[in-house]
């Protein structure tokens, strides 16, 4: 009970002051304080030293309100209270003088304003109820008091205060809201309209290329004459690696057009790691695996993080060290699933691309969206190693989410 009123006290305002608004408050409280005091003391009677005192608490509070809403509200009702216990009853208005009135419509228009309209309602009924208590007591003990006149004219003007800035507060957070809402669109709009450009860009550069390559091989034993069918054969094998590749390539240009953006071809994944050995190996590359079954089977978004990170180490080990020996291992050490592929140093590598690669860091991506790790860099024996790790647990809590 402590800590939850100890944090409803110290919570900020539901929307913060800008700069303006603290100029414009902080006028508000030194007026407040530069014309309450004096008339505090010299109009309703209060000794001058309280005057002093709950004139700078009942104008201070507007800015603490400002920080601290329930805080701010609190010490404000607390000084209008002490107020109008020291001031001379006899004096109207009272229980609250003019300028109680005016300070605690301020504070009510602010916590309209920036506050919840709970506290705003809180606050005018702890200053209502305390000040009729207050008169109802002093009206007890004499007759030469309008404490009623004076309740309910302060209520009223206090009252009327409280629904203007609650009204206010409600309209500007509706702008607000309209606004953030604009923006989420235009930004919705914007991001709708780059994925639409990188899928044409994808379509007519690197399908397009894709579809060359694969109708070039699928002809080639038809175009050319006298080919064996050793070669025959790998021009089969290039035109289904391309057949593959464009389906693939289908997919995701499907994925980057649709506003969902959601995959609904099955996905490759641990059970394709033979195939895709097989196609590297095809390639002419020589690859020691080793493919423990995992049991049970880590879902899908993991299988495919792990296909990818196999895929793309296979492919890099191809074009960086071409005649290098490479070994895959899928296995589980403890609690985590493992998979690493190395290659030794090669007789020499592919030209670099003009744009460079980004593999390592889609790997990386990849691992860190299914709460896994990738560490890569040169081994021991000359060559370059990638090892990605997943753990069991992390795994398992992917699959109930």
């Amino acid at each position: 009970m402590n800590a939850t009123w100890s944090r409803a006290l110290w919570s900020p305002p539901v929307r913060a002051l800008t700069r303006a608004d603290w100029i414009a408050w902080s006028i508000v409280a030194v007026g407040v304080a530069a014309v309450g005091i004096p008339v505090q003391s010299a109009v309703h009677g209060l000794w001058p030293p309280f005057a002093l005192v709950l004139g700078i608490a009942q104008a201070g509070s507007l800015l603490l309100a400002a920080l601290s809403p329930w805080l701010g509200a609190l010490v404000h009702v607390l000084a209008l209270l002490g107020i109008a216990l020291g001031s001379a009853p006899q004096l109207a208005p009272w229980p609250l003088s003019v300028v109680s009135m005016i300070a605690l419509s301020a504070l009510l228009v602010l916590l309209g304003l920036h506050a919840q309209w709970r506290l705003q309602m809180v606050t005018w009924v702890a200053a209502m109820f305390g000040s009729a208590v207050l008169a109802g007591v002093v009206t007890l003990q004499r007759d030469d008091t309008d404490a009623g006149n004076g309740l309910i004219v302060a209520a009223s003007i206090t009252a009327l205060a409280a629904l203007t800035g609650a009204i206010i507060g409600l309209l500007l957070r509706q702008v607000r809201t309209a606004q953030h809402e604009t923006e989420l669109e235009r930004a919705r709009v914007a991001w709708a309209a780059e994925r639409g450009r990188i899928a044409r860009e994808m379509h007519d550069v690197v399908a397009h290329g894709m579809s060359v390559v694969h109708m070039r091989a699928t002809s080639a034993r038809y175009r050319i004459e006298g080919l064996d069918e050793r070669a025959a054969a790998e021009f089969d094998g290039i035109a289904a690696q391309a057949r593959d590749a464009l389906r693939e390539m289908r997919g995701l240009l499907g994925v980057l057009r649709d506003e969902d953006g959601v995959l609904t071809a099955p996905q490759p994944g641990l059970e394709a790691l033979p195939a895709l050995i097989d196609a590297t190996r095809a390639a002419g590359t020589t690859i020691h695996a080793d493919v423990e079954p995992i049991d049970p089977a880590p879902p899908s978004a993991v299988q495919l993080a792990l296909y990818r990170v196999a895929q793309e180490s296979l492919s890099n080990a191809v074009r960086h060290a071409r005649g290098a020996d490479i070994t895959l291992s899928l296995t589980e050490v403890g609690e985590d699933i493992v998979l690493r592929v190395a290659n030794g140093p090669g007789v020499a590598a592919l030209p670099p691309s003009e744009s460079g690669g980004h593999g390592l860091r889609g790997m990386m991506e990849r691992m860190s969206s299914v709460s896994g790790s990738l560490a890569h860099g040169p081994d021991a024996a000359g060559g370059y190693a990638v090892e990605a790790r997943v753990p069991r647990a992390a795994a398992q809590g992917e699959e109930r989410a």
